[in-house]
């Protein structure tokens, strides 16, 4: 963690960019140097070469030299002379010096250029090791002499090895003294980065840990028109606007719970109102239950009153009228209780069962439960056209495909479920025909867990239910079974124990 640091990077940082300023300001300081020693063995190597020249050729010309006057002469050569050649157009001349054979042969070239040419000549020969990679060794000066006829050439051939020995022998005080330098500019540097940045930013980590929700942010002590300043009224700003989310928030979620509140007042409300209805039902069949044995009691109430024994004794007769009045009384109000249980009648119309069944695979499609159950349509029936309400016949195939998915979630086929919407033409002649006429079947299969034989008989039964607690009311198939019913249809089931199941509607179709 403390390689993570800000001051640490910092640091770093520093003595990268100190270290490059450092090493390109002594390979420029370097390169200056080396560049001036050469051009002043240059100068010197030129004022040599002339010096020996005017003096070997006036003597060579006059006659009066001999080669213990020469050699005396170049005694006082300097040791960076590596190799001497002064020679005349006739032939004559003297050579000194050691140097590679090799490279001899390209400096008599050059000296016998100087007798048809009266330019001077230079250039370079060998490789040696510089101070940051390889130089050239020798340096070749070539002039022609006595210029007016060019009867005479001298060529000096220079060592450059010892400018470089000298320059990596001084390349090293320089990098120990540039080594110092960066320490040094390091450490003021990073006194300054910790008064300028670290310690500011430390002061507002203290400040930002000490405050409260309910604090304001205390202002920045320093200098209110740097960075940090700057820094210091936009965390002032924010920290107000946080107090005031947060004042939001809690108002919002105050709303929230008095919202949940009613929710669940309004929960307790549903289940209250599905336990009246269940009630409801329930008495419905009750009452018409009771209605049966009412009337026989009646019946036998009226045959009573035929008997010659009630005839002749009054208050018998009145006591049997009294219970009829009494039991007709309770058979009205079973008759308003079946009346009130029993359902509107529907707007029935023609519908196209193939756009119901489009519309109602689109709103499936964009379902979550439908992320993995693959939904396919085989319409084969040519004429689609049933006598029924649109509604209701869509809330049957809803209800169909929800027990489809919930089937197919609870099988080993979870990950691969699919489902198949198809319908189909039934001749007038065929055992699922409705009512003798041509029908349309509408069919529902799904790869689900299936039904067990026990259980098919039941599945159309009132609150009757497979499914665990909570995931069921058990009204679904009961519901779409009374509706298909009410519009003249059928409903049938075949399934097999983790196969799937297939649940067809049979309507009569409007030709």
């Amino acid at each position: 963690m403390i390689f993570r640091g800000l001051k640490t990077q910092l640091t770093v940082n520093l003595a990268f960019f100190l270290l490059i300023a450092i090493l390109l300001t002594d390979f420029v300081v370097i390169r200056i140097v080396e560049e001036k020693l050469l051009q002043e063995r240059i100068q010197q190597s030129r004022q040599i070469l002339t010096e020996i020249g005017n003096d070997f050729f006036e003597k060579q010309f006059a006659g009066n030299i001999n080669e213990a006057s020469a050699n005396v002469r170049l005694k006082s050569v300097p040791p960076w002379i590596a190799f001497g050649l002064f020679s005349t157009r006739a032939g004559t001349g003297t050579r000194f010096g050691e140097m590679p054979p090799e490279m001899i042969p390209a400096v008599e070239q050059a000296n016998k250029k100087n007798f048809y040419s009266n330019g001077k000549q230079q250039f370079f020969l060998g490789d040696t090791w510089g101070v940051f990679w390889k130089q050239n060794k020798y340096m070749v000066i070539s002039e022609p002499f006595l210029a007016s006829e060019p009867k005479g050439a001298a060529t000096l051939v220079v060592r450059l090895d010892d400018i470089y020995v000298n320059l990596r022998q001084s390349q090293k005080i320089i990098f120990f003294y540039c080594l110092a330098n960066l320490f040094f500019l390091l450490f003021i540097g990073m006194l300054r980065m910790s008064r300028i940045v670290i310690r500011p930013i430390h002061r507002f980590i203290r400040l930002t840990e000490d405050l409260r929700s309910t604090d304001q942010f205390p202002a920045y002590p320093g200098k209110r028109n740097t960075e940090f300043g700057q820094l210091s009224n936009a965390i002032h700003r924010m920290a107000r606007r946080i107090e005031e989310d947060k004042e939001r928030i809690e108002n919002s979620l105050h709303s929230l719970e008095k919202v949940h509140a009613d929710l669940k007042n309004t929960q307790q409300e549903m289940i209250r109102a599905e336990k009246l209805a269940s009630i409801g039902r329930l008495s419905a069949g009750i009452a018409h239950e009771i209605g049966n044995p009412i009337g026989v009691v009646l019946g036998y109430l009226g045959l009573l009153k035929r008997q010659p024994a009630f005839k002749e004794n009054p208050s018998g007769e009145e006591y049997i009228e009294r219970a009829e009045s009494e039991i007709n009384r309770i058979n009205t109000i079973i008759r308003q209780l079946l009346d009130f249980s029993r359902s509107s009648t529907s707007e029935k119309q023609i519908v196209f069962l193939h756009a119901l069944i489009k519309d109602v695979r689109q709103m499936f499609c964009h379902q979550p439960l439908m992320a993995k159950v693959a939904l396919g349509l085989e319409l084969s029936a040519e004429n689609d056209k049933v006598y029924a309400d649109y509604q209701q016949l869509r809330q049957v195939l809803i209800n169909l495909l929800i027990n489809a998915i919930d089937s197919i979630s609870a099988s080993n086929n979870s990950e691969s479920g699919e489902i198949r919407l198809q319908t189909r033409y039934i001749p007038e002649s065929d055992e699922n025909a409705v009512n003798h006429a041509p029908a349309i079947e509408v069919t529902v299969t799904d790869n689900g867990t299936g039904i067990a034989r026990e259980d098919i008989d039941n599945i159309f039964d009132p609150f009757y239910t497979t499914k665990e607690p909570g995931k069921g009311t058990g009204l679904g198939l009961s519901v779409s079974y009374m509706i298909i019913e009410q519009f003249g249809g059928a409903i049938k089931v075949n399934s097999e124990v983790n196969h799937g199941t297939a649940l067809s509607i049979y309507l009569q179709m409007v030709t």
